[in-house]
């Protein structure tokens, strides 16, 4: 239970070093396409020479980008036990009932995260391998874009393990609850 915690201390640290990377990095992409546009734009409305063409590329990149963001931040808040949840029936059960119930969801979700998200997912970036795929702008293989998919249902069902041995706290105490439901 301890090497499982550690390894996944150390895989949180970094995909929260890499979730920072990407919204920074989708953050300055989207920044530099306005900005590219804008300046496009004035150019043509003052009849200046157009020194800057409208940028091309952020939109498939930012798309791309929010997309990696979303499966890793899926990961994270799974590790974290900040994903969305209802818990309100949950808090009203024995603590027999509750322990079953975390088993029974942890279960699903490692079966959910190792067969759609890991085999699936490792299809689809083999497939596009195969048909050499690529994107539309950037002409970068789909490979490399698909490839958080698996990876994301990778990090899931370790986070999802450790959780079985180890079930996450409800993130809402007795109080509390009627306060969420209204």
């Amino acid at each position: 239970m301890r090497v499982i915690k550690a390894i996944n201390e150390r895989l949180e640290h970094a995909l929260r070093l890499a979730l920072v990377v990407l919204l920074t990095a989708m953050t300055l992409t989207v920044v530099w396409q306005v900005l590219s546009r804008l300046l496009a734009k004035a150019s043509v409305s003052y009849g200046l020479p157009l020194l800057i063409e409208p940028s091309r590329w952020t939109e498939e990149m930012a798309s791309f980008q929010l997309g990696w963001l979303a499966l890793l931040g899926a990961a994270y808040a799974l590790r974290r036990h900040e994903h969305l949840g209802f818990d309100y029936i949950y808090l009203k059960m024995s603590g027999d009932a509750q322990r079953r119930t975390e088993l029974l969801v942890r279960a699903l979700v490692i079966l959910f995260a190792l067969v759609v998200l890991v085999y699936g997912g490792m299809r689809l970036v083999l497939m596009t391998i195969q048909l050499r795929q690529t994107t539309a702008g950037l002409q970068w293989p789909m490979a490399v874009i698909y490839t958080v998919i698996p990876l994301s249902g990778l990090l899931m069902s370790l986070f999802a393990v450790e959780g079985v041995f180890q079930p996450g706290e409800s993130q809402l105490e007795e109080g509390e609850v009627e306060e969420a439901a209204l």
